[in-house]
């Protein structure tokens, strides 16, 4: 018996080195495993994708680093409210960049790199980053193959070829398990009514979907490797102790909130809506209490439903009303995969009007423009 017991316990060690041999490389470089103690004060980190550099057609520069900012997003890392608030900025902001003048924010990547890009981004949202991670489309690419695959529900045809840039996105519309070149179409695509913002919204879907997927047994199996497969294709600069302290805290699995700058289409881009912003950043950002519980009379929900939703509609759209809410009703091309409320901001509203209704709610910038809330109707809907 006890013979057996060590041939367990060796065959056990065997298959945890196995396991842990990909992130080998990693460690060595960077130095960073899990801090036990995670982070000990909250750690806001700008994030953002270098777009290709290309020397001629259909030629890749070797990567800088230094391409027009794709993706932007400031993160906080909340240890005290175990919560990750990701904001995602759009590209398409016009901000006034020092020595450079009025540009895009994505432009301050090429004319400054990381400390232009932060400064655009504090001069955006009041908010200065401590730290900044950039990487590049060939990390989405590996890492999401890395781990097997992101399952998400692609909402429409999404058809799009850029012959110079390597790009030829052809997704159908039906949830469905991604691959790494899936997944970049996915989270590229802008060739709609929304152009970047819609793309934003994916992205937020993308967040949650992601999260799931790591954080599931396959998830953890594969997750050595795809640290391995992306490591070494961004660039930071936090230290050691901080990026052990990041793993660490991502362990506890904090929540994750996802936002979107408030603002509206106007002036050749995106206008920042300064007033929600305040209230988004007082919440997530700076620590203040959300207050007490929204009122719903008089605010505006978005009501999306799929084909073949109709009567469920109806009485949705009765039920809404006779809380005092006014409805809008936003078809879409797929019927969405569950019913929840959404609401880009502090969250008051959302909570009250999905504990009314006895659905979930989240705080994310999926919540449909223009409205106070969302509420997605998915095939289970219990006030019906």
């Amino acid at each position: 018996m006890r013979r057996f017991l060590l041939l367990l316990l060796l065959a056990l060690l065997v298959a945890l080195g196995i396991w842990a041999y990909p992130l080998l490389g990693p460690v060595v470089r960077h130095g960073a495993l899990p801090a036990p103690e995670g982070l000990k004060a909250p750690l806001t980190v700008l994030v953002y994708g270098s777009s290709p550099e290309y020397s001629g057609y259909h030629r890749r520069a070797p990567e800088r680093f230094r391409g027009l900012a794709d993706t932007i997003l400031l993160v906080r890392l909340d240890p005290g409210a175990n919560r990750m608030v990701v904001l995602s900025i759009p590209r398409d902001v016009w901000v006034n960049l020092p020595g450079y003048g009025w540009h895009k924010v994505n432009a301050a990547s090429p004319l400054g790199g990381p400390d232009l890009m932060k400064e655009a981004v504090a001069r955006i949202t009041g908010i200065q980053a401590d730290r900044y991670l950039v990487v590049s489309l060939e990390a989405l690419r590996r890492g999401i193959d890395a781990l097997g695959g992101v399952r998400v529900c692609v909402e429409k045809p999404m058809r799009y070829r850029d012959t110079a840039a390597g790009l030829d996105i052809h997704l159908e519309p039906g949830c469905q398990v991604l691959d790494g070149k899936g997944a970049e179409g996915y989270l590229r695509f802008r060739k709609d009514a929304l152009g970047d913002i819609g793309r934003i919204q994916r992205q937020q879907a993308f967040f949650h979907a992601l999260k799931e997927q790591v954080l599931s047994p396959a998830g953890l199996l594969r997750l050595p490797r795809a640290v391995a497969a992306v490591e070494p294709y961004f660039q930071t600069d936090l230290s050691r102790e901080e990026k052990g302290a990041i793993l660490g805290f991502a362990m506890r699995r904090p929540h994750l909130v996802s936002l979107l700058l408030p603002g509206s289409f106007g002036g050749g881009g995106w206008t920042v809506d300064q007033e929600a912003l305040r209230r988004l950043l007082a919440v997530y950002f700076q620590g203040e209490a959300p207050g007490e519980k929204g009122d719903l009379a008089g605010r505006l929900v978005a009501l999306v439903y799929g084909p073949g939703q109709e009567a469920q509609v109806e009485k949705a759209r009765s039920r809404l009303r006779e809380l005092g809410l006014r409805v809008i009703l936003h078809p879409v091309d797929l019927a969405p995969s569950r019913t929840e409320v959404l609401e880009n901001g502090p969250g008051l509203w959302a909570q009250a009007l999905g504990e009314a209704l006895g659905v979930p709610y989240r705080i994310s910038g999926e919540a449909v423009l223009g409205a106070d809330l969302t509420l997605r109707l998915g095939a289970e809907a219990p006030f019906l």
